[in-house]
């Protein structure tokens, strides 16, 4: 609302001061003085509807859409017995602006198009005061068109409302102006660097205007570049500012919204159990305020960090519940967008018909709306679905379909992923000739500088599987020395973008491929690393799988030494060490099964010295033979894995049908006999090295018997039994959940 509304001498000076109060962002001030200016009467029908007016930009302010969309309703229906088509036109548009976070295009649409019919019809006598809503009214409209994927047409009314706002000095709405222009260039254009500067002119314009309420949209919305650019240390830094003016202005709608964010940044980072804590305080603020889009975009966020952790059910689960909102509220372009999800997460769980059924629907909604670039990317997803399902003949018509869109958006992007989509389509062809060609089209996306990580990370890992079969056709091993650059740049931009599952996979690849060459150290090398990185980041499942081909690798040492003895094939290597299958989970990118895991059986928990030296050991088998057998030979052996597997950085061996594993705790090495998986067991000795080390007085003991050269026995540390019982006996502490 101008100036200009409250300049009748007639005006109540409440309603004049609640003006002020608001554009110095004084919300609790001018919340108190609205209240005072409400229960009084008397008031004219122009201070009541000018009252309401304000407490429609105070509801804004606080986040409150949907009252302002109530309120500004009423107002409006009271508005038209004065005849103030400025009034009128304001109401219109604060709605319009509320209605935009509703992510309701077409109520958002009718609207501007009423306030803009009004506008029309005010004679042009005050030439500011029309050109401030001419601006507004443009700037709705850019929002309108980023909803429908209209980028040009956005930039368009931006840019328009921005060269208005500048002629009128208006610092605060050409802040406004510039934040959208940035939306346009980071999620249409998928340009965050161009995006980055156009925030930071937001940001100078806000800092000009003194708005508290603009220079925090500023902060979140520069958060919001910097997660896409995975600069997240710029982004948390950003966004914490942006929360700590949020909150004194008690706008719970902006702080749900930018936790949920910050989830999703926290799971880029690996933090899954601080981004899942994140999202559902998001969660919680959002239903207190009762938002319910927002409470869909909270599951959604739940949703992917379950389905980041393998928990393919619970994510599901999630999507659905988002999707039931989103359809209740009618705002198609996120069921669409849930759909495709949807069908990803079944993709995932091998259930390719649910996928396909999925990506059907989401495709319908589209096409009903006319939107060529969502058409283009449903396109995109059913082809790769058809592909992996083996339906080639229905795969090539939605390519055919694509390439026909294709060359009506005349899209970069979307050009690439057309492009893709063909080499999918053509190394599925035995004929020598079509998988040259894909090989051919794998490697300019490759080399395009267009082409974004996910493309390159699906380029580089189809173009290792043509080399995988072209290796086991020839049986040349320098085909090894196409795939292992292609491997190291897969592993590169994998571990720049926070796509750790795809890391820790072509570790696994790399640990395959090691075995060709019989290179057994080096394979148990990148099976290590792989597991260390799952865990790291929450991966549990795909952790617990990587430790057991760990274990199946123990078992099969002397198969590997047979095969090196008796010269085998190429051929016959490659079926031993599953590499297709390997190439296979990296391309289809499936979530491991739910493991059938089983406790271990204990045999021996020993502790010595970096020097080879017993401070402490516990049997867990009663068998005197056994006993015998074990310590006859044993501590020779460990000795031996410490000064020669340990300085290879190799965690675990295989003494006939038991398997050891060591952790370094300087100045100890801890050593855990077992027979059975090892999972479990790895947990459960490092659970017992935390605890001992957490607690002073057992870490203190083992640290003097140390420095003595004594070992410790059971009775020294009396607090030692029934934890070592705990953990290793009754097995009652859980690591898998």
């Amino acid at each position: 609302m101008n100036e200009e509304l409250l300049a009748n001498k007639d005006t109540a000076k409440e309603l004049i001061l609640v003006k002020q109060l608001l554009s110095e962002c004084k919300l609790d001030q001018a919340d108190q003085l609205i209240k005072k200016f409400e229960e009084k009467e008397g008031h004219t029908l122009h201070d009541l509807v000018l009252g309401h007016l304000l407490n429609c930009e105070l509801l804004f302010l606080r986040g409150l859409h949907q009252d302002v969309v109530k309120l500004a309703d009423q107002a409006y229906k009271e508005s038209l017995k004065l005849g103030k088509i400025l009034i009128l036109v304001d109401i219109l548009l604060i709605k319009a602006h509320s209605l935009v976070y509703h992510k309701q295009s077409d109520n958002l649409l009718a609207t501007i198009k009423q306030g803009e019919e009004l506008l029309k019809s005010l004679p042009q006598e005050l030439p500011a005061e029309y050109k401030e809503r001419e601006a507004y009214i443009a700037y709705l409209k850019g929002w309108y068109y980023i909803f429908i994927d209209e980028a040009e047409q956005a930039l368009k009314n931006f840019e328009y409302s921005l060269e208005l706002r500048e002629e009128l000095y208006a610092k605060k709405e050409m802040a406004l102006s510039l934040i959208g222009i940035a939306w346009v260039f980071l999620f249409l254009k998928l340009d965050s660097e161009r995006a980055i500067k156009f925030s930071e002119k937001a940001m100078i314009a806000a800092e000009e205007s003194g708005n508290k309420w603009i220079l925090a949209n500023c902060l979140n919305n520069m958060a919001i570049e910097h997660i896409f650019k995975r600069e997240l240390d710029r982004a948390f830094i950003l966004a914490e500012q942006g929360m700590r003016i949020f909150n004194d202005l008690n706008n719970e709608f902006r702080k749900a919204l930018m936790l949920t964010n910050m989830g999703g940044a926290y799971l880029q980072r690996g933090e899954i159990d601080r981004a899942l804590k994140t999202v559902e305080l998001g969660m919680t603020i959002a239903k207190e305020s009762g938002i319910k889009w927002v409470i869909g975009f909270c599951f959604i966020s739940m949703a992917q960090i379950h389905i980041f952790k393998g928990d393919l059910d619970r994510g599901i689960m999630l999507y659905e519940q988002s999707l039931t909102i989103f359809n209740d509220l009618n705002i198609k372009r996120w069921v669409g967008n849930i759909l495709n999800n949807l069908g990803e997460a079944y993709r995932q769980k091998g259930e390719l018909d649910r996928a396909l059924e999925c990506l059907e629907q989401g495709l319908a909604l589209y096409d009903a709306s006319g939107n060529l670039k969502r058409i283009a990317s449903y396109y995109d997803y059913l082809i790769q679905i058809l592909i992996e399902r083996g339906d080639l003949e229905k795969a090539q018509k939605f390519l055919q379909r694509y390439e026909q869109l294709n060359t009506q958006l005349k899209d970069k992007h979307h050009n690439l992923i057309y492009q893709l989509d063909k080499a999918l389509l053509l190394k599925t062809s035995n004929r020598a000739r079509n998988r040259a060609k894909a090989e051919e089209i794998l490697n300019q996306i490759l080399e395009d500088e267009d082409s974004d990580f996910e493309l390159m990370l699906k380029a580089l890992t189809n173009l290792c599987e043509l080399l995988i079969t072209e290796l086991r056709m020839t049986n040349d091993l320098e085909v090894l020395e196409e795939i292992n650059p292609l491997i190291d740049r897969l592993s590169d931009i994998a571990e720049k973008t926070g796509s750790y599952s795809i890391l820790c996979e072509s570790y696994i690849f790399q640990a395959k491929l090691s075995l060709l060459t019989f290179n057994i150290k080096k394979a148990q090398q990148f099976l290590i690393k792989s597991q260390e990185l799952a865990e790291r980041f929450g991966l549990k499942l795909l952790a617990i799988k990587i430790s057991e081909e760990h274990d199946e690798l123990l078992k099969q040492l002397t198969l590997w030494e047979n095969l090196k003895d008796s010269n085998s094939s190429l051929k016959e290597r490659m079926e031993f060490a599953q590499l297709n299958d390997q190439m296979e989970n990296m391309i289809r990118q499936r979530v491991s099964e739910q493991p059938n895991l089983s406790d271990e059986d204990p045999v021996l928990l020993l502790v010595v010295s970096e020097g080879g030296i017993p401070i402490f050991s516990q049997l867990f088998v009663k068998d005197q033979s056994f006993e015998e057998h074990l310590f006859g030979g044993f501590f020779t052996a460990i000795n031996s894995f410490i000064k020669e597997k340990f300085s290879e950085r190799l965690d675990r061996a295989t003494f006939g049908e038991h398997t050891l594993l060591m952790s370094s705790v300087s100045p100890f090495f801890m050593c855990y006999v077992f027979k059975g998986q090892s999972y479990q067991a790895q947990q459960r000795i490092r659970y017992f090295i935390d605890k001992i080390q957490n607690d002073e007085e057992i870490w203190q003991k083992f640290k003097k018997f140390y420095q003595l050269n004594q070992e410790i026995q059971l009775k020294d540390i009396p607090s030692l039994e029934p934890l070592i019982t705990k953990i290793f006996i009754d097995k009652s502490v859980t690591f898998i959940t």
